[in-house]
C-alpha cells in the first residue's frame, strides 16, 4: 500500500495544491467508507435480483453475480497519476465491468472512448476520486475531469427519479456508455440501481428493432442525429416507454414527427459532463420554443453570470486536471460555456460561447484536429472552428483554414489532410488564409488563433 499514497490535493482557481498534511489513516477510512456507500447498494440489488440479466450485449447476456464476478477478475492498471485504477474502455460490457470493480474496490475508474487514446491526468489525483472522465466539452480542450462517488450517485439517483426509469423495464443503449450521457442513462444505472441494459454497439435500425422487440416499458436515450435517423427508418417504437433526447439541441421539428409517427413524448434532457443533469421537460404536452430547455432538476441550483449559465448543485465534479484562465469549476459550482435565459426554473437555450465543435453530439477539439493536419501535411499555419451546419441535427460543421495557395489547396491535399483524422474531424469546408504566414497563436488551447486579424479566401 505504501506505493499507492498520494498527498491530498484540493483544486483552486490556480489549480489543484496540497493543503497540509493527511494521514494514510484518514484516507484509508475515507476509501472503505466510499466501498461501503457503493457496497451496500450492490448487495441489496443481487439479493432482490441476482441472477436476473443485468446486461444485454450482442454475445448474450450478463447477469448481476456475472457481473460482479468479471469485476472481481479483472486485473487493476496502475499510473503514476492515479496509483492503482482501473480503465474503461470498449464495448459496454467492458466498461460496466470496469466501472463495478472500481466501485466495488474503492479505486478510481478511468473512463475513455473506444475511439480515443487515454489520457494520463496532468496532476496528481486525490484520494477519493471514484471516476474520471476525459472529454472536450464546449472548451474545446481536451482533458480530464474528477468524481466522487457521492456526486456520481447524486447525477444517477437524481435522473433515475426525475426521469421516472423504476417504471421502466430496461435502457436501450445504442449511444456511447463513455460519453456522460449514455453513461449516467444506462450503465450506471444498472450498478446503482438495479436498471438493466441491452447494450448496442451501433444505433442502426436493425439492431434496434431486435433489441426493442425483446422489452416491454424500454427507456430509450439518444442524440438528435439518432432520432432523425430512427424517424427515416421508420423504427417502431411501440415498446418504448419513455423517449429522451440529449447531447444537442433538439428542434420543434424533429419534437414532432416522433409524435407524429410513435404518439411519444420526446423530451428534452440538458446538462453538461461537469454537472450531470441540469434540467429536464418532463411536461407532455409539445414544446412552443426550440430553446425551451424544461426546469431545473430538484437538487440543482443556477444563475446566469454575463448570460453565462452557473450551476451548483452535489453533482458537480471536483475539477479539472488543467485549468484555463477565469475557469470556475470546483466546490460544487460549474460556469459553463452555454449562454441562457433564466426564468424562475425554466431554462432556455440562447447559444454556447465555447470554443469547443459540437458535430452530431461529439464535443471536438479545434487543436487537435489542426495539429493533425499540421503533422499530416507540414503546413505551419492551420485554424480550426466550427459553423453552423446546415442540418441542425448535425448541429456544426468542422471548417479548416489553411495557409496555402489555391494551387496547393488540391483534392490531394486534402486526403493528406484528413489521413489521420476520425470520420467526424473532418472539414467539410475549407479556407485559404494567410498562405506562408506561420500562425503566432497555434498553441491556444482553442485552436482559433488570432481571429480578428486574417483574411481568408473561401474554397468549396
Amino acid at each position: 500500500m505504501t506505493g499507492e499514497w498520494i498527498p491530498r490535493l484540493e483544486l483552486t482557481g490556480a489549480g489543484w495544491h496540497s493543503p497540509g498534511s493527511t494521514t494514510r489513516a484518514v484516507w484509508f477510512n475515507r476509501a472503505r467508507r466510499r466501498v461501503q456507500m457503493f457496497a451496500d447498494r450492490w448487495k441489496q440489488i443481487l439479493s432482490l435480483r441476482g441472477d436476473e440479466t443485468a446486461l444485454w450485449h450482442p454475445g448474450g447476456a450478463l447477469s448481476y453475480h456475472a457481473l460482479e464476478a468479471a469485476a472481481r477478475a479483472l486485473p487493476v492498471q496502475s499510473c503514476g497519476r492515479l496509483g492503482r485504477y482501473y480503465l474503461a474502455q470498449g464495448d459496454g460490457p467492458e466498461v460496466t465491468i470496469a466501472l463495478l470493480a472500481g466501485f466495488l474496490t474503492g479505486k478510481p475508474v478511468q473512463v475513455v472512448e473506444k475511439d480515443r487514446t487515454r489520457r494520463v491526468p496532468a496532476c496528481c489525483v486525490p484520494r477519493n476520486v471514484a471516476l474520471v472522465k476525459q472529454t472536450v466539452g464546449s472548451s474545446g480542450v481536451r482533458r480530464c475531469q474528477f468524481f466522487t462517488f457521492a456526486q456520481v450517485a447524486a447525477d444517477v439517483d437524481r435522473l433515475h427519479v426525475a426521469l421516472g426509469l423504476g417504471q421502466c423495464g430496461a435502457a436501450l443503449a445504442p449511444l456511447s456508455v463513455a460519453h456522460s450521457f449514455g453513461l449516467t442513462t444506462t450503465v450506471l444505472q444498472t450498478l446503482l440501481n438495479g436498471l438493466p441494459t441491452h447494450w448496442l454497439p451501433t444505433p442502426f435500425p436493425c439492431g434496434m428493432t431486435e433489441a426493442l422487440g425483446m422489452h416491454e416499458d424500454a427507456f430509450l436515450p439518444g442524440v438528435p442525429a439518432m432520432w432523425k435517423a430512427w424517424m427515416i427508418s421508420g423504427l417502431d417504437l411501440g415498446r418504448v416507454k419513455l423517449a429522451v433526447s440529449a447531447g444537442s439541441p433538439l428542434t420543434l421539428e424533429l419534437e414532432g414527427k416522433v409524435r407524429d409517427s410513435s404518439q411519444l413524448k420526446l423530451h428534452n434532457l440538458y446538462g453538461t459532463s461537469e454537472t450531470g443533469a441540469i434540467s429536464y421537460d418532463a411536461t407532455e404536452a409539445p414544446r412552443t420554443e426550440a430553446g425551451d430547455l424544461g426546469t431545473l432538476l430538484p437538487g440543482v441550483n443556477a444563475t446566469t453570470e454575463q448570460g453565462r449559465l452557473l450551476v451548483e448543485s452535489d453533482a458537480v465534479g471536483l475539477g479539472y486536471d488543467t485549468v484555463q484562465p477565469g475557469e470556475l469549476f470546483h466546490h460544487g459550482r460549474h460556469r459553463t460555456w452555454d449562454c441562457v435565459k433564466l426564468k424562475g426554473g425554466a431554462l432556455s437555450y440562447v447559444g454556447c460561447d465555447g470554443a469547443g465543435i459540437n458535430v452530431a453530439s461529439r464535443k471536438l477539439s479545434p487543436t487537435v484536429i489542426a495539429e493533425k493536419i499540421r503533422q499530416a501535411t507540414g503546413v505551419r499555419h492551420v485554424r480550426i472552428h466550427g459553423h453552423t451546419s446546415r442540418d441542425p441535427e448535425r448541429v456544426q460543421d468542422v471548417v479548416a483554414c489553411i495557409g496555402v495557395t489555391p494551387e496547393q489547396l488540391t483534392c490531394e491535399f486534402k486526403s493528406k489532410a484528413c489521413a489521420t483524422l476520425a470520420p467526424w474531424e473532418v472539414p467539410r469546408h475549407w479556407r485559404i488564409e494567410n498562405p506562408g504566414r506561420v500562425n503566432p497563436d497555434a498553441g491556444r488551447a482553442d485552436g482559433m488563433g488570432d481571429v480578428g486579424t486574417q483574411m481568408a479566401l473561401p474554397v468549396s
